[in-house]
This record gives structure tokens, C-alpha cells and sequence, in this order.
């Protein structure tokens, strides 16, 4: 939100305090400052004047002599703009000023004014264009101002320019601060300095508003106030320049002298205004309630149809919606310039009622965005009157006597008890209970003492925020001064012996972490379109933050490959993540609410160099095979003892993949990521990927492992090799010849895989050294060589293998 120093001026007196300072101390005060400006000292030098006379340059046919009075003194000033002439107003840069733009330049670098002699002629200043002066893009001639420009203003003064706009940012608890009566309290307090009292001087005349309106509120749940003004006999037209400046100043469009006057306002008191008008309003009554089954839609004074629901609130005449309460005004009763008459609107709506209504139209406003973090219900006379002023005195009407007011009862100030030693226990401060009471009084909440230790505060109705002795204590401690506390503390040393038990997930965390892999959180909310990539039946909101926020993840893995992506432009190509989080889908075609599956997901993510470069030894990149063996360790850390990695095809997500299943029950894929995914977010290496349910993965833990004794007899060591169809796993041999072997098995693993010279084509051979053992014997030729007959039978009549002789 942007407030004018200027503005603040008229509020509080802030005569010697620097910009500094009060940027220094709002930020000190919570109310962030994120950037202050004041463009006059661009303008420094530059002033109005009046062109008195216009000759011809005598060695220059493009060029003109021309005398200016700049306020009491004239300058001849040589000028070369085809339109200038005697009796126009201009802008003049003085010797010395800076001219912000030089529209000769390729560059437009600013230059200094010097006393010059052009073509023979002494020139003392400028005759500026818009162009020069960075207020536009004219430069076919100098910049001419009206009539009512005042010789010798200095610009910055004349533009209303000449002012200092600080940029503040605003916690959602601080409503009353959204307007520059609300910094200005701050400021008060915070500067001990006094607020200057605005009332209005008000002329009321003809008959009285009731016989001019009438206002029922019928949705008293989400109105608790309406209070309204009828103003007859007015002209619309342009706002008058105090108006249009303060206006423009603070980043706002002004539109005429009618709206201009409600956004002021809002802006100074920060109670959202509307004006109706009058003729437009069906039988001159507004009506407040939720839409009628039939009144489905309604266009608002942007131009766009809006679809309306049964619990939005709306401000409607006697036929018709003409507004949706707290958000925006409707086409069929904005104010134009055949307006003679209007109705003021100042109501007070419930912020919960508003802040849904905004974020199912996807519409926020200005004001909108006051009503959802709450507005006084006390303010809305104050707010009409100060505006009836501003707009009988810029267009000429007549107030018409009294106030429509319909309020659900009378709002008082809230009572909280304050103890002083809960104060200072709290700050870590020694404050007695009349700096206390100072200080609370100092921001407009009155305290009575109760004893010499206890105070009764009256919470204003602008401070909905306020509701406990905590939320007093905080405002003790920030108005203080934070700074002010000492920065001395106490604490407590607990020699308990005991701690919370790691939770599962918790081990796993502590599993991956020292196996070199760093844990990342995403974002479970993304775009439709990611969401949907890997599977079409996605969670969608009602009310999405933002398109990018439309719809909740199915997989963990965007957010992988955008962690990825993150990583690689800060330079890290070497990448080991794991995520624990949740995947949601629709439950059925249909979605409703919680009609949805969630699901516990384990992912890992391996991206760039598994081992890298030495002087002894070769890069080596990630591959298939180092995802698996992570996905073992994995599962040898749950105690596991039966799985299985069976190549799947490849799916849009992954172009080379694994399925794992554990005691025959599906648990999740495991790949090399696919180009189609990893364009998706544009990651430009290759990433290997594993998802897991990590549900199953934990339901199929076993508590303990199994351990025996050392063998008494030695293993029998031999190799084995079998040639079978190329796409034969060698998991599945391996698990055919653990069940040949029966209670001898001891060991295997693959040693070699060859196709080629001396294989069928579409085959291939695998080599395998087996070990195999005995609890109660050392094992003889005759065992060995039946197992091999075992196996040969075995593998024969599974998968067709043969074994391989070896020559003699």
C-alpha cells in the first residue's frame, strides 16, 4: 500500500522528522516500510513560467528568441520547438537543473543546463518537452500547460509530485492500518506527537434522505451496518488537481471528481465507499441479500459477467442486483456523466462473507481487500460525512439532510483485564503500570486501573484484532520498543532421560540422510496440467491462490524434477534427494468433497555424477543400477527379504523402468525419467527416479531379523552359466536356482551377461557363482553334481534355459 507523506501531514504534524525516521520507526512499529521515494529532487531547478514574447532567431530559421518570466524575473532562453508562443505556460529547467532525458541522445543520458551561446545568441535555460522530462513520450514540441499555472511553482510542486510515497507492507491481523488515518495513530504514538482532528463542514439542504431512499438489509448475518447519503443536483466532471494528484499519487486511476472522492476516502479513513446512482436504483431502495435462485450472473463495472452463488451478499434495488457487496459495483447503476443524483453507500460487511466471495469471483479490490481483514462498524458515518464534503465542495450538489442507518444493534468497545506483571514476565521489561496505561493511550485504548497492578483496557472497534491480555502485552512490547528490551534471557536446562521415540518415517529420514541423500519438501498444490500428468484424475480447488496452485499432485515427481531444475541453475549438477510426502487422486470419476484417495509416498531422486572424475579413476554417471541398489538398502533396512524388480514398459514418465513388488504386493516404479517429463520442466540432464507407497512399504516391515549361527563346514564355490531368451530377468533365474538348491543355499551372484559370437540370436547367457552348504556335513561331488541336474531341470521346463558345457 502506497502512503503520501503529504497526506500523512494533515493528520499528524511530522514538520522536523525525517523520511528516515518514520520508515525506521514504522518498520520498528510491525508495519514494514519496503520502500520510500520522493521525485522532486528529479525537478530540482525546473520551475513554471509564462512565455512573454517569441522572435525569430536571427541565424537560425528552426530556431526562436524568447523571453520568460520565471516569478519575478525574465530570461531569454533560446528554444527550437515549433509550437511554442506568447501567453503559454512551460516547464523551464534553470542553468544548473539536470534534465532528466536527452531526446538527441541514442542513450537518453540526462545532461546539466549551462549558460550557452547558441548560433550566437546567449540562451539562460530550457523550454522542456514531455519527452525531456520523463513524463511522456511527446517530443514533437515543449510541454504547455493550462491556465490556472502559477508562474514560478517549482515543478515538482505544480505536477503534486513534490512528496514523499512510502511503499508499506502490512500484516493481515492490521486493517486499521489500511489508510493514512491509521499510520497516522501509529505515527502519533510514536513520535508523541498530537493527531489533527478532521471534521466535516457539512451544508445540508431540501428535504430530508428519507424521502429521497429507503435501505432494507434482509442478510443481517452479513451485514451488521449500512449507512447511506443522498447528494442531489450534482455535476460529474473532473476531479479538482488537490484531488486528482493525491489520488494519482498513491498508484490510483482518477476517474471523476464522484469516484475520486469515495477512493480518497477510503484511502484516508480506509472505510470502502460506493456510489449509486440515484435514478438507476429501482424505487429508490437498496435492498441487502443473497441472490434469488434466478439470478445467476451479474456484470460488474469492469465490463465482465460474473457468475454469482446463493451465500454471496449483494446489494440490490427493487428489481435487480446492482452491486456484490465488498467487492465492486455493477454497470447497471455507476455513476456517468448524465449523474445528477446519488446514493453513498458506507457499510460494514462480515470479513468472512467477502473473502470467500472475492476468492470464488477470483476478483480483489481495494475494497475487498479492507473488508476481509475488517473494518470498524463505527467508521461508516464518519466516512460519509467526510465524503459528502469533498464531493458537494468538487461538484456543486446538495446534501440532502440526515443519515440512513441500519444497524444490528449498537458495537462496543471490548473490555480486557491487563495484568502488569504478566507484562513484564512476558516482555522481559520492569514497566510500571502508568507507562503501561501511557503507552496503551498513546495508540487510543483507554485504561482504568483496576488496582496497581491490574488495568481495564477498552479495546476500540478498530482494533478487532485485539481480543486477549496477550494481544495488549504485544502492543505494549511494540510500541516500547523491541529495541528497548534487554537482551538478557533465562532458560532451562531438562536432564529428562526421555525422548520422543523416532517414528518410522523418521528412521527412514535418518536412513537416506547419511547415505548422502539431502531431503527436499515440494509444493503439494501445482498446475492443472502437471498435476495431470501423471494421472488424469487429479484433486482440483474450488478456490485456487493462483492457476499455478490449481489442483493437488498425484506424484512426487514434478516436484523432484523441479528441485532439480532449481539446483542446476545455481550451478549443482551432482544430485541425491529423497522426499516423504503425500499424493492425492479422485476416489471415482465424480469429485466431491472427500471423495479422495491420499496416499503416504517415499521418493528418490539421483541426477549427474555417482562417482566423480580422479586421477585414478573415470567419471561415472547415475544409472538404473544405483537407483535399485538404494532402493535395497531401503528395503535391507526394513528387514525385507523377498523382493522383486520386474522391467516394465515404458510409460510416459520413465523410458526404462523397473516394478517392484515385495511379498508379491505392488509397491512402486523405479526409472530412468523420460524426455517428455523432463521437458516438461525443462531439466536438460538425465534423472533416475524412484515412487514409492510408502504405506505398503511400512505395513511389510518385519520388527526383527533373523540371525544364525556361523557354518561348521565349509562352503562348495562354483559357477554356473545358462542360456536363455534375451529378455529373461536374472532375478527370476536366481530365485529358481535358490529353490533348486533347498536347504544347501548359501549364496549367488550374476558374474557375467554375453550375447553375441556364439549365442543364438535373440539370446543370451548369464554366468552365476553359486555357493551352497550343509549344517551337518561337508558337501561331496554327488551333492553338487545334483544340483546341477536340479537346476538344469528346473530352469529347462521355467524359462526354456540351457546349460551351458564347458569344452573339454
Amino acid at each position: 500500500m502506497k502512503i503520501s507523506r503529504k497526506w500523512l501531514q494533515q493528520l499528524v504534524d511530522l514538520t522536523d522528522i525525517s523520511d528516515e525516521d518514520i520508515a525506521s520507526r514504522l518498520t520498528m512499529l510491525g508495519i514494514e516500510v519496503e520502500s520510500f521515494e520522493n521525485p522532486s529532487g528529479t525537478y530540482k531547478g525546473f520551475v513554471v513560467g509564462s512565455v512573454l514574447e517569441v522572435e525569430k532567431h536571427p541565424n537560425a530559421d528552426k530556431l526562436s528568441l524568447c523571453k520568460v518570466d520565471i516569478g519575478g524575473e525574465v530570461k531569454s532562453i533560446v528554444c527550437g520547438a515549433p509550437n511554442v508562443a506568447a501567453g503559454q505556460k512551460v516547464p523551464v529547467g534553470l542553468v544548473g537543473a539536470t534534465v532528466p532525458h536527452n531526446q538527441h541522445d541514442p542513450d537518453g543520458k540526462p545532461f546539466q543546463l549551462t549558460k550557452a551561446t547558441i548560433r550566437g545568441v546567449e540562451s539562460e535555460g530550457m523550454i522542456c518537452s514531455a519527452n525531456e522530462l520523463g513524463l511522456g513520450e511527446d517530443k514533437s514540441g515543449i510541454m504547455v500547460f493550462g491556465e490556472d499555472a502559477v508562474v514560478g511553482t517549482p515543478l515538482a510542486e505544480f505536477l503534486g509530485i513534490d512528496d514523499t510515497v512510502f511503499e508499506i507492507s502490512l500484516t493481515p491481523n492490521r486493517g486499521d492500518c489500511l489508510s493514512h488515518a491509521g499510520i497516522a495513530r501509529e505515527l502519533s504514538s510514536a513520535f508523541t506527537r498530537k493527531l489533527i482532528p478532521r471534521r466535516a463542514r457539512l451544508r445540508e439542504e431540501g428535504g430530508p434522505v428519507n424521502e429521497s431512499a429507503k435501505v432494507e438489509v434482509v442478510a443481517e448475518d452479513l451485514c451488521p451496518r449500512y449507512s447511506a447519503r443522498v447528494i442531489r443536483g450534482m455535476r460529474v466532471g473532473p476531479s479538482p488537481k488537490w484531488l486528482k494528484d493525491f489520488v494519482e499519487r498513491i498508484g490510483m486511476r482518477s476517474i471523476n471528481n464522484v469516484v475520486d472522492a469515495t477512493n480518497y476516502v477510503m484511502m484516508e479513513l480506509g472505510q470502502p465507499l460506493h456510489a449509486f446512482d440515484l435514478k438507476l436504483i429501482a424505487g429508490h431502495k437498496i435492498v441487502v441479500r443473497r441472490p434469488r435462485k434466478e439470478e445467476i450472473s451479474f456484470t460488474t463495472l469492469d465490463g465482465k459477467e460474473r457468475n454469482v452463488s446463493p451465500e454471496m451478499l449483494m446489494i440490490c434495488d427493487k428489481e435487480k442486483i446492482v452491486a456484490i457487496a465488498g467487492v465492486m459495483g455493477g454497470m447497471n447503476s455507476e455513476i456517468n456523466h448524465d449523474t445528477t443524483d446519488i446514493l453513498i453507500e458506507s457499510a460494514n460487511f462480515t470479513p468472512s462473507s467477502i473473502r470467500k466471495t472475492s476468492k470464488e469471483l477470483g476478483l480483489s479490490t481495494e475494497a475487498s481487500y479492507r473488508f476481509e481483514r475488517g473494518v470498524d462498524p463505527n467508521l461508516t458515518i464518519h466516512a460519509l460525512d467526510r465524503v459528502s464534503e469533498i464531493i458537494v465542495e468538487a461538484s456543486g450538489g446538495r446534501l440532502a439532510p440526515g443519515i440512513i442507518d441500519v444497524a444490528v444493534g449498537k458495537f462496543l468497545q471490548r473490555r480486557v483485564e491487563l495484568h502488569v506483571d504478566q507484562v513484564n514476565r512476558l516482555l522481559g521489561t520492569r514497566l510500571a503500570s502508568g507507562e503501561i496505561k501511557r503507552i496503551l493511550e498513546s495508540i487510543e485504548i483507554p485504561c482504568d486501573k483496576k488496582s496497581e497492578t491490574v488495568l481495564i483496557c477498552a479495546v476500540p472497534t478498530f482494533r478487532g484484532d485485539i481480543e486477549r491480555g496477550v494481544d495488549l502485552i504485544e502492543e505494549v512490547g511494540r510500541v516500547h520498543g523491541y529495541e528497548k528490551i534487554a537482551d538478557s534471557f533465562q532458560t532451562r536446562l531438562s536432564f529428562d532421560p526421555r525422548f520422543r521415540a523416532l517414528t518410522q518415517t523418521d528412521e527412514l529420514r535418518e536412513l537416506l540422510a547419511g547415505a548422502g541423500f539431502n531431503e527436499i519438501v515440494t509444493n503439494s498444490l501445482q498446475p492443472s496440467d502437471l498435476a495431470g500428468f501423471h494421472d488424469s484424475s487429479f484433486v482440483t480447488l474450488s478456490n485456487p491462490i493462483s492457476e499455478d496452485m490449481a489442483a493437488m499432485r498425484t506424484s512426487l515427481l514434478i516436484g523432484a524434477l523441479q528441485t532439480v531444475k532449481l539446483n542446476m541453475s545455481y550451478g549443482l549438477k551432482n544430485m541425491k534427494f529423497f522426499e516423504i510426502g503425500r499424493a492425492y487422486k479422485v476416489a471415482d470419476e465424480k469429485q466431491t468433497v472427500g471423495n479422495f484417495i491420499e496416499s503416504e509416498r517415499i521418493s528418490i531422486t539421483l541426477s549427474g555424477t555417482a562417482d566423480p572424475v580422479s586421477y585414478d579413476r573415470k567419471e561415472v554417471k547415475f544409472d538404473i543400477f544405483d537407483l535399485k541398489s538404494e532402493i535395497e538398502r531401503l528395503l535391507r533396512y526394513l528387514n525385507l527379504d523377498s523382493w522383486d524388480f520386474i522391467s516394465y514398459d515404458t510409460t510416459k514418465e520413465y523410458e526404462q523402468s523397473l516394478k517392484l513388488f515385495v511379498n508379491g504386493m505392488e509397491l512402486g516404479l523405479a526409472g530412468r525419467v523420460s524426455n517428455l517429463a523432463l521437458r516438461k520442466v525443462s531439466v536438460e540432464q538425465e534423472v533416475y527416479y524412484a515412487e514409492l507407497d510408502l504405506s505398503r512399504l511400512l505395513a511389510a516391515r518385519k520388527d526383527a531379523r533373523k540371525f544364525r549361527a556361523l557354518p561348521r563346514f565349509p562352503f562348495a564355490s562354483f559357477d554356473l552359466s545358462f542360456i536363455v531368451h534375451v529378455e529373461t530377468p536374472a532375478a527370476k533365474i536366481m530365485e529358481s536356482l535358490k529353490s533348486a538348491a533347498g536347504n544347501m543355499f548359501r549364496d549367488i551372484s550374476v558374474f557375467d551377461i554375453y550375447s553375441g559370437e556364439g549365442i543364438p540370436e535373440g539370446k543370451k547367457s548369464i554366468a552365476f557363482t553359486v555357493a551352497l552348504g550343509s549344517e551337518e556335513r561337508t558337501l561331496n561331488e554327488g551333492d553338487i553334481a545334483g544340483f546341477i541336474a536340479n537346476a538344469e531341470r528346473k530352469l529347462g521346463s521355467e524359462f526354456s534355459a540351457e546349460l551351458r558345457k564347458q569344452k573339454s
